[in-house]
């Protein structure tokens, strides 16, 4: 049996939408990339999102959903704060603004941020021997308090300078000028911990638990619903009144 030609340009449209249209309905058509990464299968972190399918295509924002990391945290480990938009920052990106490193034999990008992200969350991860941590990032690692001294010798083998980048001034400045002890609004959780002012402490003042380690301040006091300056002066206190 034979087709005419107005038929054919009929009916080709109709299967191809029509085959669409079943596979959306079943969840089986997709645009873009999707943005989830794989997960371990084996042992105890079995669910678990996998840092090492961490992608370049990845934004902050997808960091911060699939692992449970504050952008701000991320923006300012990786120098993206002064961007307009970090959580939509790609990983990307960070081979182009670090793409002068590669003269000192190191490299800062995507696989930077699966290190940071598996040390952040204590999961396995094997780096490239070329990957290298931005300071700032190894100070953010440094504040949690929860890594292994054998991670921390890590980290600082890994850390490089990066000072010398532009992006990368305002967060080197927060990260390293903590001598002082004085409580910004970009101070974090992790930071008075380290101090040595204790949780309990905080919580007694705040009147919440407090906030994951990587947290700022005015961030954390944004999403309850309050003012930072509320509790500024009687966290400063506690600071203060900690034995040097």
């Amino acid at each position: 049996m034979k087709l005419s030609t107005n038929v054919v340009a009929i009916v080709v449209p109709i299967i191809l939408l029509g085959g669409i249209g079943v596979s959306a309905a079943f969840n089986m058509w997709q645009t873009e990339s999707s943005k989830t990464p794989a997960v371990y299968t084996e042992g105890e972190l079995a669910g678990q999102f996998n840092p090492a399918d961490i992608r370049g295509s990845y934004s902050l924002g997808d960091i911060e959903k699939n692992f449970d990391i504050p952008v701000d945290v991320l923006a300012r480990a990786f120098g993206a704060v002064e961007v307009e938009d970090p959580a939509a920052f790609k990983v990307k990106e960070l081979e182009e603004i670090y793409g002068d490193l590669a003269d000192q034999g190191v490299e800062v990008g995507t696989d930077s941020v699966r290190l940071f992200v598996a040390l952040y969350k204590n999961l396995p991860y094997q780096p490239e021997e070329t990957t290298a941590l931005p300071n700032p990032a190894a100070s953010q690692l440094r504040q949690l308090g929860s890594l292994t001294p054998e991670q921390l010798a890590f980290v600082e083998e890994r850390k490089v300078d990066v000072s010398s980048f532009t992006t990368e001034s305002t967060t080197e400045t927060h990260a390293e000028t903590v001598e002082d002890r004085t409580i910004k609004g970009m101070t974090t959780f992790g930071e008075l911990l380290s101090w040595g002012v204790t949780a309990q402490q905080i919580e007694e003042v705040i009147g919440v638990k407090i906030g994951a380690r990587g947290t700022a301040m005015r961030d954390f006091f944004t999403e309850q619903g309050t003012e930072f300056s509320a509790y500024k002066e009687r966290l400063q206190a506690l600071v203060d009144g900690v034995q040097k």
